[in-house]
């Protein structure tokens, strides 16, 4: 796989971001783009998952963009609360989108914990992402009750032990929202997936199978 940095206009802002491609002479079949978590508690687009999913998407033939929120490493800004950075996620899919010509409109929203509630609010608001995949939505501190509305494919993963994301609310929102819906916890795991990426990555792997 080939990757570059690019720099992500977002209103006078410039953003950040990693762009990954399969290696040269593979069909491209779709895009993808990846939300990290909070940038309060560390998050960036370097973060263990984001970067997991990222390669691994990239190994099934997307072209994968992962960038930096507003504030966060070289991306211009400041930290908008969750609601600024919906503008970002809108950003970095106008990029990608302009990237390259697929041989699929597969387009695969990715977000993981804070990533997961910015990336979906923003992807209710925009009909251009076709799957939604959610790494430990962080139930205890965002309201996901707009995903009883999704009728996208759409994943959720979170791990038994996060403190996050407790299972019996986790269970409670993969049965509100409506189908077509993978919900997928991962025992022993807690949210920070250290060591544990491989589960997420195949729970990703099987959902994209289960609906292409």
């Amino acid at each position: 796989m080939a990757s570059k940095d690019v720099l992500i206009p977002c209103g006078a802002l410039m953003l950040e971001g990693v762009l990954q491609t399969p290696e040269h002479g593979k069909a491209i079949l779709g895009r993808a783009l990846i939300c990290h978590p909070h940038p309060l508690y560390g998050g960036n687009m370097h973060n263990n998952v984001t970067r997991a999913l990222s390669d691994s998407l990239v190994e099934r033939g997307l072209v994968v963009l992962r960038f930096n929120f507003r504030g966060v490493g070289k991306s211009q800004g400041r930290h908008g609360d969750g609601l600024e950075e919906i503008q970002d996620v809108k950003a970095g899919m106008d990029f990608l989108l302009q990237v390259v010509d697929p041989d699929s409109p597969r387009i695969v929203l990715a977000g993981y914990s804070f990533g997961c509630w910015v990336g979906f609010r923003a992807a209710s608001e925009d009909p251009r992402p076709t799957h939604l995949i959610g790494i430990s939505p962080p139930l205890d501190a965002y309201d996901f009750t707009f995903l009883r509305k999704e009728t996208r494919p759409k994943l959720l993963v979170a791990g038994d032990r996060d403190f996050i994301c407790p299972v019996t609310q986790f269970t409670a929102l993969v049965d509100e929202i409506p189908e077509p819906k993978k919900g997928i916890t991962i025992e022993g795991d807690d949210h920070f997936h250290i060591g544990r990426e491989k589960y997420l990555v195949g729970a990703a792997d099987a959902f994209l199978d289960e609906f292409p």
